[in-house]
């Protein structure tokens, strides 16, 4: 069953001055499936995980997510019920604590997330899950790059969605920290029938995942 289907998707940016990074784009995905999209730096990979993730819009094109018109949809639920996002820099909060960075999906969808709620008790078994349950209580700044990152991925986990996008979430990372990340991604997505979508330069990330998509000159071949 297809979780995402995008046709035609176009976005240009016209300051400072006029470029189209994305020209006519389709692309599909099933669930449970993984998919790496490669190419140049600058070539608009993560202008395109940004807008199957909603985060941006395109210029022109449709987008389906789960089923769902994302034109005719609650643009803030779909992705607080469907997508996890992970980012090259983490974006998390330093001064809280590891769990409370986990449970900060759960608090946008305005789930109870105090001791013992089934909020909090997922957060715990998901941190279990990345090799993180004893540092719960840990204020995230005493992390190293590679724990942050194991953060970022479990807080993607918190809400259980059903697509995980992830933006070089290597990238800033040494090559042990990396391959700890990607096997632990990709192990991730098959045990739990997550579908997964990385934006990455790294070829072995790359050919680990079931497709690799290539977008050159705005183009997005498979």
């Amino acid at each position: 069953m297809t979780i995402i289907k995008a046709k035609k998707l176009t976005k240009k940016f016209f300051s400072p001055s006029p470029v189209e990074v994305l020209k006519g784009i389709d692309f599909e995905i099933s669930y449970g499936e993984s998919a790496a999209i490669i190419g140049k730096s600058g070539g608009g990979k993560s202008t395109l995980l940004h807008i199957l993730g909603t985060l941006e819009k395109p210029c022109s094109g449709s987008l389906e997510i789960c089923g769902q018109d994302v034109q005719a949809t609650s643009l803030p639920e779909l992705r607080n019920a469907h997508i996890g996002f992970i980012f090259q820099s983490c974006n998390l909060l330093e001064s809280d604590t590891t769990i409370d960075n986990v449970l900060m999906p759960a608090r946008i969808a305005r789930k109870s997330t105090r001791i013992g709620s089934a909020a909090y008790n997922r957060a715990l078994l998901i941190l279990e899950l990345v090799g993180l349950k004893d540092r719960a209580l840990f204020p995230t700044k005493l992390l190293s790059g590679g724990e942050k990152q194991r953060v970022a991925i479990a807080r993607a986990l918190c809400n259980d969605p059903d697509l995980i996008l992830a933006d070089e979430p290597t990238g800033n990372l040494d090559s042990k920290q990396s391959q700890e990340i990607q096997s632990l991604l990709i192990g991730l997505s098959r045990d739990f029938h997550k579908t997964l979508i990385v934006v990455t330069h790294d070829k072995e990330f790359s050919s680990l995942c079931n497709q690799t998509w290539l977008l050159k000159d705005g183009i997005l071949s498979c």
